[in-house]
């Protein structure tokens, strides 16, 4: 039996994104091996969603600090024979610790910003990334998985969903947090241009803003559902930030804008421009006439001419378990 210990947060801060696609790719690597044993190491941060994680059926292991000493200890415990880390506050200097602790663990890391790692296996799920990226970034015998194929979709992204979008609706879906509160501002910048738009808004319980939206009696809120595909289908267009729902919409095939809400969004964003395709607007820089434009483009252009998506349910689990041999 393989021993996985998996190492993220999740917070009001941090968002819930590093969590939720991480329990995906629990969930993918059970799915081909359900021997494994799969725990989860993470801070009990303001905002988290580690609950979920225990409703999923993972045990947690709650770190007291982000130290490479107390990962450590934990690690000599476990008996470890894979670590796998998704935080940005957690670099090639950690990882070396860790290395140099243990000899035998292998770790994965997450990386989408495209950070130097001393890892064993480097997992970039972005569309945009590209493996010669990161040869001198991290050891000759770093195995990369980088791409569409490697994209963490949950099942439901991969399923038809037929039927037909109803006219003028409009999806807002800015992460579960949604900082700066941009569903809000999206919302009435719309409406502006158009009040026959039928708005819903898509989030979750932790929203610091959820209250705010409440009031806004003209949308459709949508708290923690669990069927965003067929929500999103149902859409003419869907207004996105520019991380991990935009993978998903764009399994989807369907006509987005896409929101920069944090700097690590870049890459994707650097990339959609060297495709042409000009779907993203800034979130400091919103306004009707910005957004108004972006409208005009996104209902009179194909965006999927130019994309060539690979999407795969299980060919990164099985990548991964075929290292650990």
């Amino acid at each position: 039996m393989k021993n996985i210990l998996i190492r993220c947060d999740s917070s009001s801060q941090l968002g819930l994104g590093h969590v939720k696609r991480c329990l995906l790719l629990a969930f993918r690597l059970k799915q081909q091996d359900n021997s494994l044993n799969i725990s989860f190491a993470t801070q009990n941060l303001l905002g988290n969603i580690n609950l979920e994680i225990l409703k999923a059926g993972f045990h947690i292991y709650t770190l007291k600090t982000n130290h490479a000493e107390e990962l450590s200890s934990l690690i000599s415990v476990l008996h470890l024979h894979l670590l796998i880390i998704d935080s940005y506050e957690i670099d090639l200097f950690f990882e070396q610790i860790l290395k140099e602790n243990h000899k035998e663990l292998k770790i994965l890391s997450f990386d989408d910003t495209l950070q130097p790692h001393h890892c064993d296996m480097l997992l970039n799920h972005g569309i945009q990334a590209k493996k010669k990226a990161y040869r001198a970034l991290v050891p000759k015998s770093c195995k990369l998985f980088c791409g569409s194929q490697y994209t963490l979709l949950r099942d439901e992204f991969f399923k038809a969903n037929p039927q037909k979008p109803i006219k003028n609706s409009i999806a807002i879906i800015l992460g579960g947090n949604d900082v700066l509160n941009g569903s809000s501002t999206i919302t009435k910048l719309l409406l502006n241009i158009n009040p026959n738009y039928k708005i819903s808004v898509i989030t979750s319980g932790v929203n610091p803003h959820l209250e705010e939206l409440k009031q806004l009696s003209v949308i459709e809120l949508l708290v923690d559902i669990d069927n965003i595909a067929e929500t999103l289908s149902s859409h003419e267009l869907i207004i996105c930030a520019s991380g991990g729902t935009l993978f998903e919409v764009m399994a989807l095939h369907k006509k987005f804008i896409n929101i920069q809400v944090a700097s690590n969004q870049q890459n994707v964003i650097d990339f959609l421009n060297q495709q042409q395709i000009l779907t993203t607007l800034h979130a400091n820089t919103l306004c009707i006439t910005s957004l108004k434009e972006k409208l005009e483009y996104i209902f009179t252009t194909d965006i999927y001419q130019n994309l060539s998506l690979k999407f795969s349910q299980t060919k990164l689990a099985k990548k991964i378990l075929k290292a650990l041999k």
